[in-house]
């Protein structure tokens, strides 16, 4: 074969080759992401197994304290693998964390190095944290076996290695936000064209459930819900959106497939449900008993809403990535969420029962709490001090009136019926933002509508302010520190 022959048939060859490399480089630029996107979320499955652990752990020790042994779930480390994020026989994943791990990082030429650099550098430090979060679970259980938890340094010492607990989620989570940043960043500079994303429209659909449901769940974690009504409207305008999809119009084996029927209806059915969840949080419900030692958004991020969202209860991000997965587009997979920890300290050992607010800063008083509108009071209550000292008793005719007090969103007192005995309680106020008081009647008594008296003190002097609630409204009070 001549050289000039030669030349010309490796030439066609190469360009051969690189049309097929061309036509699939995509799809397999999307897998190798997806191995990451994996790895993070088989990880949040991991976190949860151990974070219903520690929450035991910290409800064992606080029994040596004042407050009740209350077990939330009734597994212990000698059920689980010695690395929960191994998983050697296959308990709780298909594909470990670890086992995404390695596929994550074994060498591909599909991405570009100085990604492939970036990606493999954010995942090792979450890696670090599962295996720390690992040691963790083990470090606690030793810790209660064999110190002395009557003695108060002791009991100090598990609860700093809870707290290391509450820094290394709160790590995870942000090495997360970190790796979905440089993914995206990738992700728009890749060219898709109209054939290999198909259906734009119903991926649209998708898409906006998703960010618009995790937008919502990020606000709780992050305890910023002042705008939480405009996020859950636009949840539910995505969620309408969704659900005027109709898979059989558009001619394909893949969406009108039962399993993807199926899929999209569970996506409706918990999205509807997360929406409802969400809508409890802002009409300021009742929490159950056993979560009153946390707070509203713990009980709400954590329990209420994010297993709709993850994979666990064939949650939203679950169910879309499903769907992806069989229609076979070029789409990144979405990433779940993690849960929280948070440690409960017994008041004795706190020192104090002084209420304070989950919600650092409230920016506006209630409209609505508990499906029932809000009225203002036409007074304030001024005080000198961020630790004011208040007492509540039934005003003038004793009446058996029931009633329930929230303070910036807080249930501090549920059902209690007041008399002339007054009711003692300490607040905290929050230094920046609003303050406020809220009654609510649960039984108005002989004489409607339920009255209350506050008083305290202000500039030494003591003050007397009245509240009303009946069962159409409720009241709210502004606290002024002036």
């Amino acid at each position: 074969m001549s050289l000039k022959k030669y030349v010309y048939t490796f030439l066609l060859t190469f360009s051969i080759n690189m049309i097929g490399i061309g036509q699939s480089t995509n799809m397999e630029k999307v897998k190798a992401i997806n191995n990451y996107i994996n790895f993070s979320n088989e990880g949040t499955h991991g976190l949860l197994i151990v974070h219903r652990l520690l929450e035991n752990f910290n409800k064992s020790i606080n029994k040596y304290v004042d407050l009740p042994d209350q077990q939330i779930n009734f597994y212990s480390n000698k059920d689980l693998p010695q690395d929960i994020f191994e998983d050697p026989e296959n308990w709780f994943y298909e594909t470990s964390p670890n086992e995404w791990f390695v596929k994550a990082t074994t060498p591909s030429i599909v991405l570009p190095a100085d990604k492939v650099t970036k990606l493999n550098t954010i995942i090792t430090e979450m890696k670090t944290i599962l295996v720390k979060i690992n040691k963790l679970r083990f470090d606690l259980e030793e810790q209660i076996k064999t110190l002395d938890l009557t003695k108060r340094e002791n009991l100090s010492l598990v609860y700093d290695k809870l707290e290391d607990g509450v820094r290394l989620y709160k790590d995870y989570y942000k090495k997360q936000l970190i790796l979905e940043t440089e993914i995206d960043i990738y992700i728009k500079t890749l060219k898709l064209s109209t054939d290999e994303i198909q259906f734009p429209e119903v991926l649209a659909s998708m898409n906006g459930v998703y960010k618009s449901t995790r937008s919502a769940l990020h606000a709780l974690y992050m305890k910023e819900d002042d705008n939480y009504a405009e996020l859950i409207k636009s949840q539910q305008l995505a969620l309408t959106k969704f659900d005027g999809i109709v898979l059989a119009n558009y001619n394909s084996t893949r969406l009108i497939n039962s399993r993807v029927q199926l899929y999209w209806a569970n996506i409706k059915r918990q999205t509807a449900e997360s929406i409802k969840a969400e809508q409890l949080f802002t009409d300021s419900e009742t929490i159950p008993d056993e979560y009153k030692l946390y707070d509203k958004y713990y009980y709400y991020y954590n329990i209420a809403v994010i297993n709709k969202f993850n994979r666990y209860g064939n949650g939203i991000v679950f169910e879309l990535n499903r769907i992806l997965e069989y229609i076979g587009v070029p789409i990144a997979r979405y990433f779940e969420m993690p849960h929280y920890f948070k440690v409960i300290y017994p008041k004795l050992l706190e020192k104090t029962d002084v209420l304070a607010a989950s919600d650092p800063v409230v920016k506006s008083l209630p409209t609505v709490v508990k499906g029932r509108n809000v009225v203002t009071a036409t007074r304030t209550i001024k005080v000198d001090s961020f630790v004011v000292d208040f007492k509540m008793y039934d005003h003038k005719i004793i009446d058996k009136d029931v009633v329930s007090i929230s303070y910036n969103g807080d249930w501090i007192v549920e059902k209690l019926q007041i008399s002339e005995k007054p009711y003692e309680f300490t607040l905290k106020l929050n230094n920046e933002g609003k303050n406020f008081l809220l009654l609510h009647a649960d039984d108005m008594g002989r004489n409607p509508p339920a009255t209350i008296a506050l008083s305290y003190t202000y500039k030494g002097k003591r003050e007397l302010i009245i509240l009303n609630s009946d069962t159409n409204k409720s009241e709210v009070i502004e606290i002024l520190v002036k």
